[in-house]
Parts: C-alpha cells; structure tokens; sequence
C-alpha cells in the first residue's frame, strides 16, 4: 500500500501542472496518506480492539479515537485506489455512471477497485476449498452492486461449475436492466431472483443438484440456448412458515462490537406503503404479512440462547402498533431480558401505555421518517400524518425514556425554502423531546411513486440516460421549489444550525449511530450527554506551558515535515473555496500531524530548526549553533525560536522533553 501511494504521489509531483478540482485533489488525499500511513498502521489493531473491549468502547474519548483511526484507514485504501470511496458502510467509485460498459471496466479495473484483490486473496481460495455447486450473492443496497459483481465475475472466471445466483432490493428493482444483456449471463453470474427468495431458491438448489432444467424455479431469470428466460413470479411462502434466521457460520467474535447485535425481521414490507418518495416495498410487490408475535419471541429465544446475544435490530420496513403492541406482550410474559431497536411511523397509536409497554419490553432506540416538518409538503408526500402527530409521538416516545431518532430531508419536489425552514423550526422547537436527527436531501429513486407518475409531483423533466440503465437514482428538474442542488447546498448549510443546539448531538459526534443501542443498554438510560459528558468536570482552558531558553524540545511522534513541488496550502484553499484553476510547480515545505490533521508552511529556516529539536539540544544550545552559523545576534535568534515554538508546542507539532 505504502509503495502504491509513493508511486502515485511520484506521478501526480512530477506533472508541469495540476488540473482544477480532482486532480488537486487527489494531490491533496495523497500527501496525507503518505505522511499519516505509518501512524494509522500502527494504531489499526488498538483501534480495532476498542471496539471489541468492553471498557474501552464505552469510553466516548476512546471509542471516538479508534473510529477515527479506522476511518483514517480507509481514507488512505481509498486514495491508494483513487477516485473510490470506502467506509465501513459504503463504496463508491464516481466514475461509474451507470452504463454496462462502465460496469465491465470497474469490476476488473485493480486500479481503482480494491475488492478485486481482496476477494482474488481471500474469497476465491476458500471457495476452491469449500468446492460449492451453487453460491448466491444478495445485493440489498446500491453501494453494494460494483463489489458483488466484481465478485461474481472472478467466480464465473475461475469456477466453471459453480452456478452463481444474485438476488436481491436491487436485483428487483434491475430486473429489465438484467433481462436486455445476455452478457451479464456469460460474463457475471448464472441466473437472478426477483422478489423475495427464500422459496426460489430452495426450488434452484434442487434443480441443480437434480441436473434439472431451470424453468420449473418461481421468479428466476437466466439465460438458456442463447436467450434469456424470466419464469413465472409465484407468491412468496407464508412468512409464518420461514424458519428462525441462522448465523452459525458468521465469526461474530470478529465484528466491530463488545457484543454482537443482530439484525430479525418481523415483517415484509410496509403497512402504510404509500410514501411517494419510497421504493423500498418493490421488494415486496407492495405487500405487506407480519410474523406471529409467538413466533418471533421464539426466533428472538432461540438466537438469545444460542449465540449469546440479548441485543437485536429489526429490521423491518416498518412496525405496526398493533404488531409491536402484541410482541410487547409475548416478551413481557415471558420475562425476556433484550434490548431492542426498531424503526415506526409516526402513528397516534403510539400512546404513551403503548411506549412505557414497548420499553418494559425491550425497546430502547425507535427510528422514525418524520421526512418534513411542513404538513404541505408531508401531504404532497403521501405521509399520512402532520407535523402535530409526529410532535405528539415523540413526546410519548421520550416520556417512555425510549431514544428517538428522526430522519428529515429538503428538496422534495415543490418544496420551497420557506417550508424547508418549518422542518428545521419544527427539530428546533421540539429538542426537548427529540434525541437527535439525521438531515439529507430528496433523491428520485428508479420504482418510487415520484419517479413513476413525475407529472403529479411537480417534475417538469426526468434525465434517463438509457445507456446508463444501471442507475438507480435519476437527476430531474422541477416545475417550482428548490433545484436539487439548492437542496444539498440547504442541507448542507443547516446542519451546523441545528445540531449545535441540540446536548444530545454532542454523543453522535463521539459515537456512530450503529452504536446507540449498545449505548443505551449499557446505561440504561436516554440521557446520555449528561451521563458521559455531564460527569466530566469542566476543565478550565490550560494555557500553554511557557518556553524558556534552558527548555530541550522534540518534534512530536508521527509528526513529518514534507518537502512538496507544488503549494499544499493553496491546493487545500482553491479545494475549500471551490476554484477552479491551474495549479503550478511552487517548492514548499511543509509540517504535517497525521494525528490531528494539522498542516502548517515552513521555510528553511523553520525546517533547519525542527530538525535541531532532536531532543539532545537546549534552546539555548540550538540558538548558539544557529547564531555561529549566520553570524547573528544569540539573543536575537533565541527569542525568534522561542516564539515559534511556543505557536508549534500550542499546536502539538513539537512537545517538552522529560
């Protein structure tokens, strides 16, 4: 990694010119990464076993560093493998647009996808070992779609007689991309389901081991006699039929967590499924069966006493009332000792007997679409409540000592900025009774009402680029209201407004939401600021130890100072202020904290210096050098670098020895 870096640094520096906006850019990612890949190396395996200590991970400082190591992480995979972006939760490489033959270049491109010698190293050999006939890969989100592909692709490679199954949310939702390309049958995998799989794929398992034909298996599509055949879509089984889900093969010692959390379903689909903007429920052929609560106390039994595990996530579309009401029940009665979250409409019928029942039960954190703060706009939406019913919820949710998180975002088609402001009036107005909030921006998903019937929502035009009919999302314009890009920009711009007047905001800046849950059960409590935060004393403001000429510095661990061919300072300023100019060759030093990110010019004088600081040379002794040298007053050259180092110690370039 270190080596790839250092090549593409080597390129980018020795180039007569840098381009505006990526490749300034890239230059930038790249010297942070060279100058921080040591650091982070070093820190990766503290930082993974914060996650895993029980101690460490509810310590907020601790927990808060370690992500940011793993963050940093990836950043520098990412920059290694420029322009993708990797997180723990996500992939994206800008430069598929969505067309099969972006699509065919990605998945094989080692450049610019880091899956490819992942799975070549990790994925393959075990598969050579394991000698499965039929392996299926879901693809449930569509940062998923590039890896998944990548992998089927060197599975069909190198495995000639394994039959590679995709399904899946996205899988669904291309099912007329899938059926217009025979050579995503040839080249990526074998065949895909649509619609839920759980029946299908039980049908294609015993095909195959039958040497059958295909035909007979429910809502599959596959490729015979050089034409592609989609089969009759069949109803799903009875979801009361399914058994418990089984996570026997799943290291779960090896995730990012004290304790494992895992993910139960207790419904398909979305009662309500009627939001405009939502395509979720294409999945589900806009149906909607619930479980038994009988049965899914049993599930709940059965993976509580065979993994350990008293965390869970539901992760359905949506809970209704009266589901969550008769699961509260069953776990109550049974005296059940879990911790629960799951994500609820804002219905009236969340009274305040239903929230202290659900917390008795289990439920410690709720995730609620609250979409708009605007009852217009909810209305234009198809939300079927009004900002008065989500107020109302989210005080019986509080009252019940239940953490409540909403999720809103600006731009739906119509909106103006006036009604974007009531959703941010209405997360103000109501901070007492909400935990906290996530903010984003309307997206035209491929099977949403919106994207189907635009005419009805305002859109004066949708941009379906047919050679692209990979895309999931689809830019448009609109009739009246904000622009898309008004939208993130208000997005973008509010966030600060908000979050700063919420206490509670201050433990999502230390913690990710994926760690909530354990958070609350931990505590056993919502306030959670006052609990890790309150506790600490206020500390008053240290001023900087002050330098004297006896004192012997050191420049701080990790901390390097980097000669460049081009300014990094001005490449940072035209990045942040969006110009779009020429950058050109311009010698510069510069001093770098990986730890902190701090950047910071230096002349040859300054870099003649730090390098004096080695630990071995009062600032007396280092001004004596110094002044023999240049034939300058000592007392002179000993109060310049005792101010320079008094600004370079305030700001952890260079520390006090001893």
């Amino acid at each position: 990694m270190n080596e790839r870096i250092e090549n593409q640094f080597n390129i980018l520096n020795s180039k007569s010119n840098l381009l505006p906006d990526v490749e300034q850019l890239y230059y930038s990612n790249l010297c942070k990464a060279k100058t921080s890949i040591s650091y982070i190396a070093n820190r990766i395996e503290w930082a993974k076993g914060v996650f895993k200590n029980k101690q460490e991970f509810y310590n907020v400082d601790s927990l808060s560093e370690a992500r940011y190591i793993i963050n940093q992480a990836l950043s520098i995979i990412s920059t290694a493998y420029f322009p993708t972006d990797l997180g723990l939760c996500w992939f994206n490489n800008p430069k598929f647009g969505g067309s099969m033959l972006e699509l065919k270049e990605i998945t094989q491109n080692k450049d610019e996808n880091p899956y490819l010698e992942l799975f070549e190293y990790n994925i393959l050999p075990f598969i050579s070992k394991e000698a499965p006939d039929i392996i299926g890969i879901s693809i449930a989100g569509d940062s998923q779609l590039i890896p998944a592909l990548s992998l089927s692709r060197l599975i069909k490679q190198q495995f000639d007689n394994v039959h590679v199954v995709v399904g899946g949310y996205v899988v669904t939702l291309l099912a007329d991309t899938i059926m217009k390309y025979e050579e995503l049958f040839t080249t990526f995998f074998d065949s895909a389901i649509l619609y839920e799989g759980e029946l299908p794929l039980l049908k294609l398992t015993e095909a195959i081991a039958e040497g059958d034909i295909l035909d007979g298996v429910p809502n599959l599509i596959h490729y015979c006699k050089c034409r592609i055949l989609t089969n009759d879509i069949l109803p799903p089984d009875s979801i009361n039929s399914l058994p418990t889900p089984c996570f026997d093969d799943f290291k779960l010692e090896s995730y990012l967590s004290p304790d494992p959390v895992l993910p139960i379903l207790s419904s398909k689909g979305c009662y309500w499924g009627k939001c405009a903007f939502c395509s979720h429920n294409e999945s589900y052929r806009w149906r909607y069966r619930n479980r038994d609560a009988s049965k899914i106390a049993d599930d709940l039994q059965h993976l509580s006493n065979r993994y350990g595990v008293h965390h869970f996530v539901f992760t359905d579309e949506a809970i209704s009332p009266a589901s969550i009401s008769r699961l509260s029940d069953e776990l109550i009665n049974r005296d059940e000792d879990y911790r629960l979250s799951t994500n609820i409409r804002f219905e009236r019928h969340f009274t305040p007997e239903l929230c202290r029942k659900m917390h008795e039960a289990g439920f410690r954190l709720l995730y609620l679409g609250l979409e708009s703060g605007c009852n217009r706009i909810l209305d234009v939406m198809k939300k079927g409540i009004t900002k008065e019913i989500a107020a109302e919820v989210c005080q019986n949710i509080h009252s019940a000592d239940i953490w409540n998180h909403l999720y809103v975002f600006f731009g739906f088609p119509t909106e103006s900025r006036e009604e974007a402001q009531e959703t941010i009036d209405f997360l103000l107005t109501n901070k007492n009774i909400i935990n906290s909030f996530s903010v984003g921006y309307f997206i035209l998903n491929k099977g949403a009402a919106v994207a189907k019937y635009p005419e009805q929502y305002g859109i004066d035009r949708i941009d379906i680029d047919p050679v692209k009919d990979f895309n999931l999302a689809y830019n448009y314009s609109v009739l009246s209201g904000m622009t898309n890009r008004e939208a993130v920009d208000f997005s973008n711009n509010c966030w600060d407004k908000i979050a700063d007047e919420y206490e509670s905001m201050k433990i999502l800046n230390k913690i990710d939401q994926e760690d909530l849950i354990l958070y609350l059960s931990h505590f056993e409590q919502t306030n959670l600021t006052s609990k890790l935060l309150g506790e600490k004393k206020v500390e008053e403001v240290k001023e900087t130890k002050q330098i004297t000429r006896d004192m012997i510095l050191i420049t701080s661990p990790f901390v390097v100072l980097e000669k460049l061919r081009f300014d990094l300072i001005n490449i940072n300023r035209n990045i942040a202020c969006n110009k779009h100019v020429h950058e050109y060759p311009h010698a510069t030093s510069v001093i770098y904290d990986p730890i902190s990110g701090k950047l910071y010019p230096i002349n040859l004088l300054i870099e003649e210096i730090l390098n004096l600081c080695d630990g071995g040379k009062s600032i007396q002794q280092i001004s004596y050098i110094l002044s023999t040298k240049y034939d300058a007053s000592v007392r002179k050259i000993e109060v310049d670098i005792i101010l320079l180092l008094q600004f370079l110690l305030r700001e952890g370039f260079v520390h006090i020895r001893g």
